[in-house]
């Protein structure tokens, strides 16, 4: 399958992490479309999800040279997109970074367009996935599913819930669900190639918004209180 990675146009550790892993597993890469930053107006999370200063990370043009990919700065939704998607051939695309995609785009694609969710669907839709699991007790994990015009919704490709050791942070299981989505990369993609008979829909389930400050500084006390639990109950 001819491949399109739907990326961002500056160094971002998912956007990073994907490229790596395709060129390892030697996928068919035609084209990186990335996109430029918007300015989101989101207030800084009450909890530190993230390595401070982005250090270690190279930009996506770069890597895109050096692996002789095709890389395209453009607005994803753009009919220009659409033009780039149909001159390369591309069969399917992975996200590595992107805003929400329109129909008109992913019906451009024709086997599809895989995304990771650092959630498992349909429980975990919307946004601050892993929060919400942690607030409402629920499993952690990430979701690859085909999406469409929905949010978090579509057909699941895989699903793959990530553990919780006793001595985890809430920094800690957030960086394990970033090495997950890319360890799942290749096997959503052999998925895809079987083609999509036979999957199911990610069905329906709560959106969630952004997690209030207010409930997000609640969130590593309520791990402490799950990781407690799991403690008593393996003596």
């Amino acid at each position: 399958m001819r491949i399109a990675v739907f990326a961002y146009n500056f160094p971002h550790k998912k956007t990073q992490d994907f490229l790596f892993r395709l060129f390892i597993e030697q996928a068919d890469v035609a084209l990186v479309l990335a996109a430029n930053p918007v300015e989101l107006g989101i207030p800084p999370a009450a909890v530190r999800m993230k390595v401070r200063g982005g250090g270690g990370l190279v930009h996506p043009c770069k890597i895109s040279e050096r692996m002789g990919w095709r890389y395209e700065v453009v607005e994803h939704n753009s009919a220009r997109t659409i033009e780039l998607l149909r001159e390369e051939r591309i069969d399917a695309a992975v996200i590595s970074g992107a805003r929400i995609l329109k129909s008109h785009v992913i019906e451009a694609v024709p086997k599809g367009v895989i995304n990771f969710h650092p959630g498992l669907l349909p429980e975990g839709r919307g946004l601050d996935a892993m929060q919400w699991a942690i607030y409402e007790d629920r499993p952690i994990g990430v979701t690859a599913h085909l999406i469409d015009g929905r949010v978090d919704a579509g057909l699941v490709l895989l699903k793959r819930e990530i553990p919780i050791q006793e001595d985890d942070t809430v920094f800690d299981l957030s960086q394990r669900l970033m090495d997950v989505q890319s360890d799942m990369l290749p096997e959503a993609i052999d998925l895809l190639g079987q083609g999509t008979a036979g999957l199911e829909s990610v069905g329906r389930g709560n959106l969630h918004r952004k997690m209030p400050p207010e409930i997000e500084a609640q969130i590593s006390d309520r791990l402490r209180a799950r990781q407690a639990r799991m403690n008593e109950a393996k003596s």
